[in-house]
């Protein structure tokens, strides 16, 4: 074999080692450019954020405080404030409560009633940008501190006016229904 096809032939494996590690590089240059792209939220070109359930239960869980301050300042517009325009209360043993001004009554005669802290305890949230559903417990008591109910609740969280507002809110007590008249 003369030197010159010796040649040939290694500058030809050669050649196709380099092209086997160009391919392999540019595959993996895209893969990896693909891999970050996926990972990103938002990008220059006004892509829409990720949602964010994290942030939507801190904001829940500032509201629910809020909620038990304003019960213990007696103010229930301030409770109705918290709610959505469109929102309903389907509480125990009464009829549901339709619209703000209705819901600011509701929460007037709750407090009337002795009514002096409300403590709301998240324990589970989920949900989409659109609507978030909470589950959690509460325990309402007089302006001593002295329980007067505990139960459940779950409630539809909607986005309003850039805020959290409770949309629909149903809860029940743990306490047992009390026994007939005789």
């Amino acid at each position: 074999v003369s030197f010159n096809a010796k040649f040939y032939s290694t500058k030809i494996t050669i050649m196709k080692k380099m092209i086997k590690l160009i391919v392999l590089f540019t595959i993996s240059s895209f893969m990896l450019i693909a891999c970050q792209d996926s990972g990103k939220t938002a990008t220059d070109e006004g892509t829409k954020p990720a949602f964010d359930l994290d942030a939507a239960k801190k904001a829940i869980n500032e509201t629910n405080a809020a909620f038990g301050d304003l019960i213990k300042k007696g103010d229930s517009t301030g409770v109705a404030n918290l709610y959505a325009s469109d929102a309903k209360v389907m509480g125990s043993n009464m009829p549901a409560i339709t619209g703000k001004a209705a819901i600011t009554s509701a929460f007037a005669g709750f407090i009337n009633s002795g009514v002096g802290g409300a403590t709301l305890t998240t324990t589970e949230v989920w949900g989409t940008e659109s609507m978030v559903s909470e589950e959690g417990t509460y325990s309402l008591s007089d302006k001593s501190g002295k329980e007067l109910d505990k139960g459940k609740y779950i409630v539809l969280w909607k986005m309003e006016d850039g805020k959290w507002k409770l949309f629909r809110d149903c809860w029940n007590s743990d306490a047992p229904l009390p026994a007939p008249a005789k």
